[in-house]
């Protein structure tokens, strides 16, 4: 029953919000949504319980010509827009597709909930749900129709029922079309303004995306003629020649989804679309396909020649997000590259394939979760009420915009420091795949990169927080902040969830000294106080002849040089092109 609520209620929710065109109308429905799909996801969170759910085969038949219409429109748009690649893949999708639907096997299409699909439920509705909330307030402050704005808030509601069915999607080509529908809605929503930008970014995440479904469709072909399963289930339960090439290649699909290097570009350039649409993007659904998909296939992946190299390959990602994100200055920019980092992290983790990695990799896609859409959320109230995007044009925001500014140093440290949970999970996964090096020494290469990335994405998330906490400028031409209840309500829910999953998460330790770690958290609380001491103090340098210097840690970057970015960018496209191959030839 829970399950087709999780899968029903945002649709009919999507209707209702046509039929209650008034803004409290909006409220409501966002509201309700909200508490009914947090109440079904807990519930079946808390009461795990084994459930299978056959496709009838009409259904069947209906989704695959649904299917075929969505790479039709595929196809349309690469004519429309003059895209080359869009054409290109489309062209390719679709004769993969039916060739992959005339030899599967003849089973009925079945959604599976099992416990990742229940884990995964948690992050969607939740915290998904609180954005569409959000949502409501912040395209009240757009310039569009009002008819464009509940299209708007209905494209978020559905884009959850899609997220709901494909984490309990066990067939493979079911997938697939989910996986693309999951697709669509990125395109229409980061297009949505119109704009020129959007159009052009919106391109860029299609055809990005339609990488990862041609190795989703190869993956299926290579499932039918090897061990001749039409299921996920039924893969790795089985066996036969092309048994690994056909995981390998399923999996090739996370690392596009997840935008990693070189597919970074798509979700960067969602930025351009409403706060919303990056918040939901980064946080609660979309690139969160990427470690789940991994985690669904790790039984089968886990210590194998693809698995190894996935986990590696992941490794890198992070250290070199981690690096990228410091050569940016646009707040949503550098939270983009934060989302591509730890993304990779959480892939390697779950690609590594031992069940207390894939424990790992969980816990950092929740935390993350939490911390980034409250993130987001905090950048798009700035965003709306002052204008601000730069990192530069925020110092001494702190005195002027206090609630904003406080759950922004909020999501970064609980990003930071221990006990939350992203910590927490980085200093257990350095011991985890610390102790598989006797065994399996390339993971040196993973256990560096958790350490060289974490340092990274430290000195990056201080270098903002050092900017927040700055002297507020002589002449700030802005008025004090007035965040509004639409606004405040769901930062809120998500601060109270952040510091309730760590409380637990630690309690699960079973270890009373690890609380010995939350101290810089008491430490780092008192920073804002020390800050405003000192700002009656005068800093002197030695040598220079008393001349007052000041040290701006916000105006810190790292930059790659173009060539240097342009040979990262190539060099991960190549190691992305090992890694597939290796999975197809192995």
């Amino acid at each position: 029953m829970m399950v087709f609520i999780l899968l029903l209620s945002p649709m009919i929710a999507a209707l209702a919000l046509f039929a209650l065109p008034s803004l409290r109308g909006r409220y409501a429905v966002a509201t309700l949504l909200f508490g009914v799909l947090s109440v079904a996801a807990l519930s079946l969170f808390l009461h795990p319980e084994a459930q299978t759910f056959a496709i009838t085969p009409g259904m069947g038949t209906l989704i695959e010509a649904a299917d075929i219409v969505l790479l039709f429109y595929f196809l349309f748009q690469g004519v429309k827009h003059r895209s080359p690649p869009v054409l290109l893949l489309a062209l390719i999708q679709l004769p993969l597709y039916l060739w992959a639907v005339a030899i599967t096997p003849a089973e009925a299409p079945a959604l599976v909930v099992d416990d990742l699909s229940r884990f995964m439920f948690l992050i969607i509705n939740i915290v998904g749900g609180a954005i569409v909330l959000y949502a409501v307030e912040y395209m009240r402050r757009e310039k569009s129709g009002e008819g464009k704005q509940r299209l708007f808030i209905a494209y978020l509601m559905l884009f959850l029922a899609v997220m709901n069915a494909i984490v309990i999607a066990d067939d493979i080509l079911l997938f697939f079309f989910l996986f693309e529908m999951t697709t669509l809605a990125s395109y229409l929503l980061i297009a949505f303004r119109g704009d020129a930008a959007g159009r052009r970014n919106a391109l860029r995440a299609l055809w990005m995306n339609q990488v990862g479904g041609v190795f989703l469709l190869l993956g299926a072909l290579a499932a039918a003629y090897g061990p001749g399963s039409a299921t996920f289930s039924g893969l790795l339960q089985g066996g036969g020649g092309l048994l690994l090439p056909a995981l390998a290649l399923l999996a090739m699909a996370a690392p596009v989804k997840g935008a990693s290097l070189p597919f970074d570009g798509w979700l960067l350039g969602a930025m351009v679309a409403p706060t919303p649409v990056s918040a939901m993007l980064h946080s609660a659904t979309m690139v969160k396909i990427a470690p789940f998909l991994l985690l669904k296939l790790a039984p089968g992946l886990g210590g194998t020649l693809p698995g190894t190299l996935l986990a590696l390959f992941g490794a890198l990602v992070f250290v070199a997000a981690s690096y990228l994100a410091l050569s940016r200055s646009l707040l949503k920019e550098i939270l983009g590259y934060s989302t591509v980092a730890l993304l990779g992290l959480m892939m390697s983790l779950a690609a590594v394939g031992t069940p207390e990695s894939m424990q790992l990799a969980m816990a950092l896609m929740l935390f993350h979760a939490l911390a980034k859409a409250l993130l987001f959320l905090a950048a798009g109230a700035l965003e709306k009420d002052f204008g601000l995007k730069d990192v530069e044009q925020m110092k001494g925001l702190l005195q002027y915009a206090p609630r904003s500014v406080g759950f922004l140093l909020f999501g970064f440290f609980s990003l930071t420091l221990p006990p939350f949970g992203l910590f927490m999970g980085k200093l257990f996964a350095i011991a985890s795949v610390a102790s598989l090096l006797h065994t399996q020494p390339w993971f040196v290469v993973v256990l560096t990169g958790i350490a060289v990335g974490s340092a990274l994405l430290v000195l990056l998330y201080f270098k903002i927080a050092a900017a927040l906490l700055a002297a507020a400028p002589d002449t700030l031409p802005i008025e004090r902040e007035m965040m509004p209840p639409g606004f405040a309500a769901p930062l809120t829910v998500l601060t109270l969830l952040s510091l309730a999953t760590a409380g637990g998460y630690m309690l699960q330790q079973h270890n009373s000294l690890l609380w010995l770690l939350a101290l810089p958290v008491l430490i780092v609380a008192l920073l804002p106080l020390l800050t405003r001491s000192l700002q009656r103090f005068d800093r002197v340098m030695p040598y220079r002849c008393g001349e007052k210097s000041e040290f701006d840690g916000a105006l810190f970057y790292v930059e790659p040089s173009a060539g240097a970015a342009q040979a990262m960018q190539w060099g991960f496209g190549l190691l992305f092109a090992a890694v597939a191959l290796s999975g197809a030839l192995t």
